[in-house]
């Protein structure tokens, strides 16, 4: 998949990147809603006879972890501003990194109501209805009190030019980057988990061999 990413008017080459280790990585609302002593309600529905690996709960590359980019440039890949779906019984995606002064909207794409809880806001979202806030904060974290699955995590950050996702396999490319050099950092619920530095040339591409690593196997081999 392919990503413009209009760092400038002048255009250099693509990047190409891959992050690994996001499935030792434990989504704490996925997990919290799960857990079998709270008895709470949960969209997830478990069946013995699939194997752990495919039930067990771990981060999605292209949901949970966020690769902000840093460097030459100006919050205008942002727009309006940065839209976290209410989808699925949780918040996508779960992490979003802004520069000060960019707004967030919480849009309900789900088929049932939900209640969004954090700092300056309250709110009920109908579906279809969506709701706009800045965010003030370093760190601000968004709740739902009618369905604990959800939870989202704004970082305000300076420096911070564009948001990118991974596709589902980890795998990522971002096309036209102006040349210049720029930092990329992965974060997970808020906290940057690895950063690497790269220039992008004049002309050509940039392939990094090594894998942003995210995550990593407990000493238990868990």
């Amino acid at each position: 998949m392919a990503l413009l990413l209009p760092f400038g008017a002048a255009r250099a080459g693509d990047l190409k990147a891959r992050v690994t280790g996001s499935e030792h990585l434990r989504p704490s609302a996925l997990s919290s809603a799960t857990a079998a002593d709270k008895k709470l309600y949960t969209l997830r529905e478990f069946d013995p006879l699939v194997p752990a690996k495919y039930t067990t709960i771990a981060a999605k590359p292209d949901k949970d972890i966020t690769l902000a980019i840093y460097g030459a440039g100006d919050k205008s890949s942002f727009g309006l501003g940065q839209v976290i779906r209410l989808a699925g019984g949780r918040a996508v995606p779960s992490t979003v990194v802004l520069p000060p002064g960019v707004s967030i909207f919480f849009r309900n794409d789900d088929p049932f109501l939900h209640r969004i809880v954090g700092p300056d806001l309250d709110r009920e979202l109908k579906p279809g209805e969506s709701h706009k806030i800045e965010p003030k904060g370093k760190l601000s974290v968004y709740t739902d009190s009618l369905v604990p699955s959800v939870k989202s995590f704004v970082v305000v950050d300076e420096g911070v030019i564009a948001d990118r996702w991974p596709n589902p396999d980890g795998s990522l490319r971002i096309q036209d980057m102006a040349d210049a050099e720029y930092t990329m950092k992965a974060y997970f619920e808020g906290v940057a988990k690895s950063a690497v530095t790269f220039k992008v040339p004049a002309k050509g591409s940039v392939d990094l061999k090594e894998p942003i690593v995210v995550g990593a196997a407990s000493a238990a081999g868990k």
